[in-house]
C-alpha cells in the first residue's frame, strides 16, 4: 500500500501567502496614501488659518492708520467715533480715510477674503470712546490631493480714544526740544518731534527721544548728552515726588515705567530718529463740555460753586459784554481750590495758590499761572520702597490738577517789564518757526499758518482799567489791542493778583495747543508739560517730575479721573474665535 502524496498542497500555500503579503503591502499602501492625504490636508489647513490671521493683522493694522489719519485732520473729537459707523461688508471708514477690506487675495499659497461683521460702538458722551469691530477672514486652498480646504476665523477688535500716549513723557514738544543752561533735571522720559539739544550739564533720570519733523525740517537728532544718577544715588536724594524705581528696593520687584538706570552707557539712553508721536490739538471744546456736564465737573471754593460743568459768565471786570467775558480768576492762596472731574472756562483762566482735588480745567484761549501752584495732599513715592503695591493704591486718591488751554500757558507776570526782556527772544521768530494751526484756533485769533510771533497782536481785545479822577479808581472803561500771549482781563488784575516773587512750584499736568512760556525761578513742576513751543526761562535750576499716575502702562495708571485730551489708543483684541465656513461657530 502507498504512502499519501503531498505535492498538490504545495501551490495553493504559496498562493496564500502571496495574497496575504499582498493585502498586507497594499493596506501598508493604503494606509501611507491617506496618512500622506490627511497629513497635506491638516498642513494646508494650518496654512490657510494662519494666511487669514495674516489678513485680519493686516486688516487691523490698516484700518487703525486710517483711523489715525481722520483724527489728525479733524478738528474736533466731539464725534471722532462717528468714522466707524460708516461701514459695509467691504469696507470700514468715512470716505477719503476709508479702508477696504481684503477681497480675494492670495496669500500664501491661499485666497483670502475679508469682512466687516458689525460694529459695537460706545456713546459720544464718554471720554474714553470705543469701538469693537467683529473682522472676518475667510482663506481657502486645495491640498497637493486636491481636497478643498477652508478655514474662517473672527475677531472683534476694540478702537478707542484714549488719554494719549504724550502724557507718558515729563517734557514733550511738538517742535524741537532743548535743555540747556546747565540747571535742568528731568525725572522721567523726555520727547521731542524735531531735534533735542541736550547741554551735557543737564540730568535726564529717564531717556529721552527725538523724531523727524518733516513739516519744520527737523531730522530728529539728539545733539549732546546728558547725566543721569545710578539707582543708588537716585535713593539716596530722598525726594518723595520723584517717580519710584525699578526695582523697587534692593531686590525688589519691577515697578512698571519706574526709574531704571540701565543701560549705563548714556547714550544707549539716548533715541535719535524716532516715528512722531501725534499730539491731539484740542478743537472744538463742545466736546469737553458735554464731558462736564455728563459728569458734574466742579469748581468750589470755601462751599462756594465757582463752575458748575461749564463758565461764560462776565470777567473780573463785572461787564456782561465785557471783553473779559468768560475769563476767570482762581486764587488758592488763603482757601484752597477745589476742582472734581472736568470742567471748561470759555475764556483764560488766571490761577495760583492751594488745590485740591482730582480733575482738568479746560480752557478756551490761555492759561496765567502767576504764583506758585501747590497741591493740598500730594502723592508721594518712598525711595527704596518695600511696599510698592501699598504706595500705589494711597497715591490713587492724591491731588491731581490738569490744565488744558486752547491757546497758551503763561507762566509769571507778563506785565514786569523784565519778564518781556528774558522771554521774548524765545517766544518770536526767528527762534519760532511758522505752522499749520487747528482750524478751530481761528476763533482765538490764529491763522491757518500762524507765523511764530507769540508777542504779535492776535486781532482780540483786553480789558483796559482807566483811573477816574473824580474818584481816583481804576475802572473798567476802555479796551487795549490784545497780543497772543496776553490775556483778555486786563493788566492790572495780573498785577493786582500775581505773586511777587518768583514762581518756584507747579502741581500740575500742562498742556496746551501752542506755547509754554513764562519766566520762572528755582522751580519744581510736578506732573508733565505737552505743548507745542516751549519758552521757559529759568534762574539757577528747573526741574520736571514726572507723575507716573499718568503712565499708560504703569502699576499707578489708575482710573484717576483727569479727563486729559486724548488720541486713538493702539487696537486691541477681546474675542477670537474659529467658526465654520458658513459663520456658524
Amino acid at each position: 500500500m502507498n504512502a499519501p502524496s503531498t505535492h498538490g498542497f504545495v501551490l495553493p500555500i504559496v498562493l496564500c501567502a502571496m495574497l496575504a503579503a499582498g493585502i498586507l503591502v497594499g493596506g501598508a499602501l493604503n494606509l501611507t496614501l491617506n496618512a500622506t492625504r490627511t497629513a497635506g490636508v491638516h498642513t494646508t489647513a494650518t496654512r490657510c488659518r494662519l494666511s487669514a490671521q495674516t489678513a485680519l493683522d493686516r486688516e487691523k493694522l490698516e484700518t487703525q492708520t486710517a483711523f489715525v489719519n481722520y483724527f489728525n485732520s479733524s478738528p474736533s473729537t466731539l464725534n471722532i467715533l462717528v468714522w466707524f459707523d460708516t461701514f459695509s461688508e467691504q469696507s470700514i471708514g468715512i470716505g477719503g480715510f476709508d479702508n477696504p477690506m481684503i477681497q480675494n487675495t492670495a496669500i500664501n499659497g491661499c485666497q483670502v477674503s475679508v469682512s466687516v461683521v458689525s460694529v459695537d460702538r460706545s456713546p459720544i458722551i464718554a471720554i474714553n470712546q470705543t469701538a469693537d469691530v467683529t473682522l472676518r477672514a475667510t482663506a481657502s486652498a486645495r491640498s497637493p490631493a486636491n481636497v478643498p480646504v477652508t478655514r474662517v476665523i473672527e475677531e472683534t477688535v476694540r478702537y478707542a480714544m484714549d488719554r494719549s500716549r504724550v502724557f507718558d513723557y515729563v517734557y514733550f514738544i511738538n517742535n524741537h526740544g532743548w535743555f540747556m543752561g546747565g540747571g535742568v533735571t528731568a525725572n522721567g522720559d523726555i520727547r521731542a518731534n524735531g531735534d533735542l539739544d541736550l547741554d551735557g550739564q543737564s540730568w535726564i533720570n529717564g531717556y529721552a527721544y527725538a523724531a523727524a519733523n518733516d513739516d519744520l525740517g527737523w531730522d530728529g537728532s539728539i545733539n549732546g548728552i546728558a547725566r543721569y544718577l545710578s539707582l543708588n544715588d537716585y535713593w539716596n536724594r530722598k525726594d518723595t515726588r520723584w517717580r519710584p524705581t525699578s526695582p523697587t528696593h534692593q531686590g525688589g520687584d519691577a515697578w512698571a515705567m519706574g526709574y531704571d538706570d540701565k543701560p549705563q552707557d548714556i547714550r544707549k539712553r539716548l533715541h535719535g530718529q524716532q516715528e512722531p508721536l501725534s499730539m491731539p490739538f484740542l478743537g472744538d471744546l463742545q466736546f469737553y463740555q458735554q464731558i462736564a456736564a455728563h459728569e458734574g465737573g466742579t469748581i468750589r471754593q470755601q462751599g462756594r460753586t465757582l463752575v458748575d460743568a461749564y463758565f461764560d459768565g462776565p470777567g473780573p471786570s463785572g461787564l456782561t459784554n465785557g471783553a473779559d467775558r468768560g475769563c476767570l480768576v482762581l486764587d488758592g492762596t488763603d482757601k484752597p481750590i477745589r476742582i472734581n472731574g472736568p470742567v471748561v472756562v470759555a475764556g483764560d483762566v488766571i490761577i495760583k495758590g492751594k488745590v485740591t482735588g482730582q480733575g482738568t480745567i479746560y480752557s478756551g484761549r490761555n492759561i496765567h499761572i502767576i504764583g506758585n501752584l501747590t497741591y493740598v495732599d500730594p502723592p508721594s513715592w518712598p525711595k527704596p520702597d518695600p511696599h510698592p503695591e501699598q504706595t500705589a493704591q494711597k497715591n490713587a486718591g492724591k491731588d491731581m490738577l490738569g490744565l488744558a488751554a486752547k491757546g497758551n500757558i503763561v507762566i509769571g507776570n507778563y506785565t514786569d517789564s523784565s519778564w518781556m526782556e528774558r522771554v521774548e527772544k524765545y517766544i518770536t521768530p526767528p527762534w519760532v518757526r511758522e505752522y499749520a494751526c487747528d482750524p478751530s484756533d481761528a476763533s482765538i485769533g490764529y491763522p491757518s499758518v500762524f507765523g511764530g510771533d507769540y508777542a504779535a497782536n492776535d486781532g482780540g481785545r483786553q480789558i483796559h482799567y482807566v483811573r477816574n479822577p473824580r474818584t481816583g479808581m481804576y475802572e473798567p472803561t476802555a479796551t487795549s489791542a490784545r497780543t497772543y500771549y496776553q490775556s483778555s482781563v486786563g493788566d492790572r488784575i495780573i498785577q493786582q493778583n500775581a505773586q511777587s516773587a518768583n514762581i518756584t512750584q507747579i502741581d500740575a499736568v500742562l498742556y496746551n495747543n501752542h506755547a509754554t512760556m513764562g519766566r520762572i525761578g528755582e522751580c519744581k513742576f510736578n506732573g508733565a508739560m505737552v505743548c507745542r513751543d516751549e519758552a521757559l526761562i529759568y534762574i539757577r535750576s528747573v526741574q520736571f517730575n514726572w507723575d507716573i499716575r499718568l503712565g499708560s502702562y504703569s502699576r499707578d495708571a489708575v482710573n484717576i479721573p483727569l479727563y486729559l485730551p486724548v488720541s486713538p489708543a493702539m487696537p486691541r483684541v477681546i474675542a477670537w474665535q474659529e467658526v465654520l465656513p458658513g459663520g456658524q461657530p
